[in-house]
């Protein structure tokens, strides 16, 4: 069943996914966030998206994450009288950042501070490195520069300035504006985009906490700037995105594996969600099946430390969306099958908060008493959270009656969730849970299972207590599939 999978899967929405049977399968499929891409698509786009997953949630009675990516200060080319022009190795072409149509070695930019960001030498880099220019001169409004690598350059393909400081806002006017519809609208996350200094995560939070807000924060690292900052913003971050795609043409390709691995270890260890992002089934965009490489690149990631991988053109546009989710799901559910080595409870941190002592308490008892769940009792998932990060072999099970908080969960490794009704008592979560656990298939009676909770329940206090317990229900049996939530149902083919 999903609910036995441990890393989590972000998929993009977009024309092949966005209408509402085609969110269902995408979520039967094994979706568990679903990215909403505002570098396309108008606000009318995204919120029948939003609706219609937080509807499909509550039928399929299954949380889904839903993250809003913004576009950020996104460099591009302008667009060409004929849609396209050819550049070749060695010629020498003109970037304007006139508001002009583009032709033969005539290339517009949006960009209008490129006169100033750039100088003899630089290199500009264009549709994701796949073509590469020399700066020869500056002057005035335009740049000449040199071809060092041709091809055929379509309207509206990314720029990008490896290593130059770039004059410019982290949040455009337009991501204002989109961060206020997704305000509005109760997405989960938030994902800023070409981060590059703490401040920036500082003033995105300032904003979100104005409008009163309780949707997270992810930091995409995709300027080398960010690398020299990463540690603090990680900490100021609620979780992070390894966003290859410009990762790799600001760095160089050949670095990105290790500063991949060394993002991922710097969230595990500061125990933040860490997202790995671009390319992890591109040739699924086109056919039914990844290749070896492809295959063998999302089990590194999942064997790396990731919470989620994330699909992008695979879910948004390809020909294969949901094959592509379900093939991700099967990777990621072998890797975990079969490598032990992955759980594994690190306890070198001698100081820990009370919230992290429980969890570590609560991890090395289901580890030591072989008890099949950690249930955690929960108001805001961040209990939740840190025992994700110690990466138990036991369920994680965070319970709870805000289906807001369920939802924003999704995101981290290894968390399942229950609904619960109001409760006052432990009497009264005892009751549910040992219901629900046993009708869904995730304990039987006579389990061990590690409490972690705030007592007393009736003040809601936050977590400060743990206790084993053996799991009750004597008369009650699993249910039928078609009774069980989504993810406790057995997977159906796609």
């Amino acid at each position: 069943m999903l609910a036995d999978r441990r890393a989590k899967i972000v998929a993009t929405i977009g024309p092949a996914t966005k209408d509402e049977v085609a969110l269902e399968k995408a979520i039967r499929a094994g979706l568990n966030v679903a990215r909403l891409n505002f570098s396309h698509g108008n606000h009318e786009d995204h919120l029948q998206v939003i609706r219609s997953v937080r509807k499909l949630s509550k039928e399929l009675q299954a949380p889904v994450t839903i993250l809003q990516d913004l576009q950020g200060p996104k460099i591009r080319v302008g667009k060409f009288e004929k849609g396209s022009i050819v550049i070749k190795k060695g010629e020498h072409i003109v970037i304007t950042t006139d508001n002009i149509l583009g032709k033969e070695k005539l290339v517009p930019s949006d960009f209008k501070e490129l006169p100033q960001s750039v100088q003899v030498g630089t290199k500009i880099l264009l549709d994701d490195g796949l073509l590469e220019l020399k700066v020869l001169a500056v002057r005035g409004v335009e740049v000449d520069a040199e071809v060092v690598f041709g091809g055929i350059l379509k309207d509206r393909k990314g720029m990008n300035l490896p290593g130059a400081n770039l004059p410019v806002e982290c949040m455009t006017e337009k991501d204002l504006e989109d961060l206020e519809f997704g305000l509005e609208n109760g997405v989960d996350y938030v994902a800023l985009s070409f981060v590059r200094h703490p401040r920036d995560i500082r003033k995105l939070r300032e904003i979100i906490e104005s409008k009163k807000s309780s949707a997270k924060i992810c930091a995409k690292i995709e300027m080398a700037e960010a690398l020299e900052n990463l540690e603090e913003i990680a900490r100021l971050s609620d979780a992070v995105m390894v966003a290859r795609g410009d990762l790799a043409v600001e760095v160089g390709q050949t670095l990105l594996p290790g500063i991949q691995k060394k993002i991922i270890a710097l969230c595990n260890q500061l125990r933040k969600p860490v997202i790995t992002a671009t390319q992890m089934l591109d040739s699924m965009v086109e056919n039914p099946r990844p290749t070896r490489a492809e295959i063998t690149d999302v089990a590194n990631a999942v064997l790396d430390g990731s919470d989620a991988l994330m699909l992008s053109a695979e879910s948004a546009s390809g020909k294969h969306p949901f094959l592509s989710i379900r093939t991700m799901h099967e990777i990621i559910a072998e890797v975990e099958r079969t490598e032990e080595k992955y759980y594994k409870i690190s306890l070198e941190n001698e100081f820990l908060s009370p919230p992290a002592a429980i969890a570590a308490s609560a991890s090395l008892s289901a580890l030591k008493l072989n008890a099949s769940a950690i249930v955690c009792l929960t108001t805001s998932g961040k209990t939740a959270n840190i025992i994700a990060s110690y990466r138990p072999k036991a369920r994680i099970i965070a319970v709870t009656d805000r289906m807001d908080v369920l939802n924003t969960l999704e995101l981290t490794w290894g968390i399942q969730t229950l609904v619960i009704q109001p409760y006052k008592t432990m009497e009264d979560i005892l009751d549910q849970v040992d219901k629900l656990l046993v009708q869904d298939g995730l304990a039987k009676t006579g389990d061990r299972v590690i409490f972690t909770l705030g007592q007393p329940i009736s003040d809601g206090a936050k977590t400060n207590a743990l206790f084993l317990h053996i799991v009750g229900a004597e008369n009650e049996k699993r249910q039928n599939d078609e009774k069980l939530p989504l993810r406790c149902q057995m997977e159906a083919p796609i």
